[in-house]
């Protein structure tokens, strides 16, 4: 007898299999659960809390990692790893919603992590729109309106060119087009605001009267504002919002999406910045606070997505980790964005200049794709859409939709016209 390993990647694919073997219904209800197994990691637990979770955990079949002081209370706090099926984690969350310490919260954490990891639901809204991100994959086409940035500078500085290539992308399948007028490349000084509105707002205007999706890359509040006026959806802050304290005030008045990045430092000094103790638990904690101080400020979750900030602050062996592993992000629960493109680990790992990345850049796409990542920011748009619709179609066995689900987002606060601004006084 051959034995035969069998790839199960959803409950779907689960009562396929066994009804393909003649198991009865009310058996694959029970059995499907229990063929996915997911490793959970929850920090700061008291020893209390650890070993109620470790004898709660290993009474259902489950293990549970703690660190070794914890049966004598030898230390404040511990991590914990929990290795266990659906059914299990399902369990173990009954069991401790009747526990003391504070576990019933754990116990709701713990089953938010799980819906997020398993659900194929995931919508992003924009100002005015939203994206269906459960089957298809979100391309943002790079339009640097810069003179420095470290692939296409100069390229498209002037605003008809600008517009031009932009339409180019739209046609190649991009739903977004990510405008930015300030290079992020390691070491850049940055600009100052004026020129900074000088250079992306024409294009911004010009591409929404087209009715091009349009967000804008910057760390300004004021950039920002004065782009949702003229018809942004998205404000992409690789700062995550917290080199301009009023930059949430805008994102929230305006019903805007908004893109946080996980960054150290600026642009200028970053590269000082890329050394880790745990390079993903400390991403992960960076966003989940900034995904926590969104919604303190008013914005809503489903106009949020996180960038684990691929090549800020970062060395090249982490940006091939995070690539690795960028499906430990979805326990947040909101899109994960990618860019690769085309970036200096790409040349660190094969010797490339920026001009032959091409190639690299699509397998690391579509890898960060296959791992959970539900937006691509990418230079070069038709080979990303046509590598992501690919990756798409592999994953759920299916053909992959051809046109972006694009709907209205729901009533948020439009911005007014010029003419209603200068009524008001305010331009």
């Amino acid at each position: 007898m051959k034995v035969r390993f069998i790839e199960i990647g959803s409950i779907e694919e689960a009562a396929s299999e066994m009804e393909r073997i003649g198991v009865d219904p009310a058996g694959i209800a029970l059995m499907a659960p229990k063929q996915f197994h997911y490793n959970l990691k929850l920090d700061r637990l008291t020893p209390a809390q650890a070993n109620i979770i470790k004898q709660d955990m290993l009474s259902i079949g489950g293990e549970a990692a703690v660190s070794k002081g914890v049966a004598a209370c030898e230390v404040a706090h511990t991590g914990c790893i929990l290795s266990a099926t659906l059914k299990q984690f399902a369990r173990l969350a009954e069991k401790l919603c009747r526990q003391p310490y504070g576990l019933a919260g754990i116990a709701g954490a713990i089953n938010e992590a799980i819906g997020n990891l398993t659900s194929g639901r995931l919508t992003f809204k924009g100002r005015t729109r939203q994206w269906d991100l459960s089957g298809r994959v979100l391309v943002m086409g790079i339009l640097n309106v810069t003179p420095d940035s470290f692939y296409d500078g100069g390229r498209f500085f002037d605003r008809e060119r600008a517009v031009e290539r932009a339409l180019k992308m739209a046609g190649e399948g991009a739903d977004v087009i990510d405008v930015g007028g300030e290079s992020t490349r390691p070491g850049s000084k940055g600009v100052g605001s004026d020129e900074e509105l000088r250079r992306v707002i024409p294009v911004v205007e010009e591409l929404a009267k087209r009715g091009i999706a349009v967000s804008v890359d910057t760390t300004k509040a004021v950039i920002a504002e004065e782009a949702l006026k003229n018809g942004a959806e998205i404000i992409n802050d690789i700062s995550a919002m917290t080199l301009d304290a009023s930059m949430a005030e805008v994102v929230s008045k305006y019903g805007s999406g908004v893109i946080l990045m996980h960054m150290r430092g600026t642009p200028a000094d970053m590269r000082g910045h890329a050394s880790y103790g745990d390079l993903m638990g400390e991403i992960f904690d960076y966003l989940a606070g900034r995904l926590a101080y969104a919604r303190k400020t008013g914005i809503e979750m489903d106009k949020t997505a996180i960038d684990p900030g691929i090549g800020f602050a970062k060395s090249a062996g982490d940006n091939l980790k995070i690539i690795k592993r960028v499906r430990e992000f979805k326990t947040l629960g909101r899109p994960i964005v990618l860019g690769a493109s085309r970036k200096s680990f790409i040349g660190a790992a094969l010797g490339a200049a920026p001009e032959q990345r091409l190639g690299a850049t699509i397998a690391a796409e579509s890898l960060g794709v296959f791992n959970g990542a539900r937006i691509l920011r990418a230079h070069d748009v038709k080979e990303a859409r046509s590598a992501a619709d690919m990756i798409s179609a592999i994953t759920a066995g299916a053909l992959p939709s051809t046109t972006a689900v694009v709907q209205p987002a729901s009533p948020v606060n439009q911005p007014a016209s010029p003419e209603e601004e200068r009524g008001k006084g305010r331009v």
